[in-house]
């Protein structure tokens, strides 16, 4: 599946991670490559994805949905890799 690396607005963003959540709730793309595309977009349009420290940006909150945003939290959280 190709994402675009570098979205320009946070609307391209939000549609890029809606794409690529939905890709891996259909089992079309592994939870490897979700985690890595996310962490990806995590460095490279962090200050289109986040408001602050540990607060997603609140317009990516309403346009994604809580399901959404949850499996986004859960492929950058430390903990859930087994780092503590």
């Amino acid at each position: 599946m190709d994402y675009i690396r570098y979205p320009p607005t946070v609307k391209v963003l939000v549609e890029e991670i809606k794409r690529a959540s939905d890709d891996y709730f259909a089992r079309q793309l592994p939870e490897e490559q979700l985690r890595s595309i996310t962490l990806e977009w995590a460095k490279t349009s962090g200050e289109k994805l986040f408001a602050g420290p540990h607060q997603f940006n609140p317009t990516v909150v309403q346009r994604l949905g809580q399901k959404r945003v949850n499996l986004i939290k859960m492929m950058l959280s430390s903990r859930y890799y087994g780092e503590e």
